[in-house]
């Protein structure tokens, strides 16, 4: 009896493992199937769209670039009338000349020098044995896909059997490329794009120049292939983006949620998009030729780029040394490719863990026992002092204003790059509320505290703020430029 019931068990058991195989292998086909469908309907919808493409292009005329203050920065940071020596300590983590800052030099700026990577070792080959020397042909895998580095990360991403070519730069040449992208197997590299997206942290602007270096390995020197491909890939991810058609070449036109400087735009359908070339001689041209586009959006949902940067990237070893302010290379990298944004933009940003820890070791033991006010003021006199001061234009002939991090990559700073660094070390390291004050040609700060400050200050939002200039060499808490008026300030939250 005891038998038969170990038997029935082992039948059921065995039905169990039989049923949940067909089972898997059913839910697999039903996989397989709705990826074919979902395929099916993706390609439907982008055939659909390159139609209706050619049938709603209209004329646009690109726009002079915006400049977000036309009036021009001090050559020399100004200094206040009366210098008081202080009696708190003085902050000394980094000088800006510090050796390991390279000079910036135009149009490519230079890469701090990183450490060989140590080879592990290798057991010594026999004697007796010839040594093959010749290359290893790669294989069907590696031939399958694209590898390069980007922001110092080695990425690997799924290459497609793209068309060659467009056939010209009409609507209908670039309707037909469209189509014919879509009739490619191109889901691998979405997926791969969207993993080394995911896995890196890649804010919006860093998934663009993703894109743009696979449009460049799949069709170098194709510069209006590279535009198209561009757009077809950003449109997939969710993107907003257009194929602008000039004279005589292709570009890509881009949605963006900020406002940006020293970039051609134009408003289309109550959107606005800036004008960004993949040819490198035009990429610096102040576009305002007339153009043609479509005025349709594309049928899956897209959105404008976000510039904001929540997430740092993750950091690769620099071998700088734990005594100096430590930077993210790979946010270094980011960041030059950067066009101009509003400076809230930079003081919003989310520094790196390896930056702020820095901080925290370096710059926080001189303030642990001083009051907010002790310490406002230690921060102050360390912003002003502890930096040279040039202008964007002296120093790398163009208006680029810092991320926080990039004042201890960079030999000198400015009055924005100043206020961004002494706001984030306010709020990281005080936790107290900060404002910048957009002046013309100048930009400072403002502090919340919890005790009433003398000095000139701004209300905003039911608190006062107090003024605390960087810039503004020797000046303390409460003291503003004599050439400004409360009627010249604008006051920027921060979040």
């Amino acid at each position: 009896m005891k038998k038969q019931w170990v038997i029935s068990i082992l039948l059921l058991g065995v039905a169990i493992l039989g049923h949940a195989q067909n089972f898997e292998d059913e839910f697999n086909a039903f996989l397989n199937r709705s990826q074919q469908q979902f395929n099916s309907f993706a390609d439907s919808i982008n055939k659909q769209f390159a139609q209706a493409m050619e049938a709603n292009m209209k004329s646009f005329m690109g726009m002079q670039p915006k400049v977000r203050d036309p009036k021009p920065k001090p050559v020399k940071a100004p200094e206040a009338p009366t210098k008081t020596p202080s009696p708190l300590p003085k902050i000394n983590p980094l000088k800006p000349n510090d050796p390991l800052k390279p000079e910036p030099v135009r149009p490519s700026l230079p890469d701090m020098k990183l450490p060989e990577p140590v080879k592990p070792l290798q057991p010594d080959a026999p004697n007796d044995l010839p040594q093959d020397n010749t290359p290893s042909a790669p294989s069907s895998e590696q031939l399958n896909r694209m590898e390069f580095n980007l922001f110092g990360e080695d990425i690997q991403i799924q290459k497609n059997p793209f068309p060659k070519s467009l056939s010209g730069i009409s609507a209908k040449d670039v309707s037909n490329f469209w189509i014919r992208l879509s009739e490619c197997d191109y889901e691998p590299m979405l997926q791969t794009c969207q993993k080394a997206q995911a896995e890196r942290r890649f804010n919006d602007w860093a998934t663009y120049q993703l894109v743009l270096e696979l449009a460049n390995q799949t069709y170098p020197d194709q510069y209006d292939e590279q535009a198209v491909m561009a757009v077809f890939l950003l449109n997939q991810l969710g993107m907003e983006a257009k194929v602008g058609f000039g004279n005589a070449h292709l570009f890509s036109l881009l949605a963006v949620d900020q406002q940006l400087y020293g970039i051609s735009y134009a408003d289309i359908a109550g959107i606005r998009y800036y004008i960004f070339e993949t040819d490198p001689e035009l990429k610096n041209s102040k576009n305002t030729m007339s153009f043609r586009t479509y005025d349709i959006p594309f049928p899956k949902r897209t959105q404008a780029l976000d510039m904001h940067i929540r997430h740092p990237l993750k950091p690769v070893s620099n071998g700088m040394p734990d005594t100096l302010i430590r930077v993210n290379m790979n946010m270094i990298e980011l960041y030059k490719t950067y066009p101009q944004v509003d400076v809230e933009v930079y003081a919003n940003a989310v520094p790196s863990k390896e930056f702020c820890a820095s901080v925290d070791r370096i710059i926080k033991p001189y303030i642990e026992n001083l009051t907010p006010v002790e310490a406002t003021k230690l921060l102050l006199e360390y912003v002003q002092f502890g930096f040279g001061y040039a202008t964007d234009d002296e120093q790398f002939g163009y208006e680029k204003p810092f991320f926080c991090e990039e004042n201890y990559f960079y030999p000198k700073n400015d009055c924005e790059d100043r206020s961004v660094l002494f706001a984030f070390l306010v709020r990281h390291l005080l936790n107290l509320d900060v404002v910048l004050i957009d002046y013309p040609g100048h930009i400072a700060t403002a502090v919340h505290f919890p005790v009433d400050m003398n000095g000139k200050s701004v209300d905003h939002k039911g608190k006062r703020y107090v003024i605390c200039d960087p810039t503004y060499i020797g000046a303390t808490v409460g003291m503003e430029m004599p050439e400004f008026s409360p009627s010249d300030r604008t006051v920027i939250s921060l979040q």
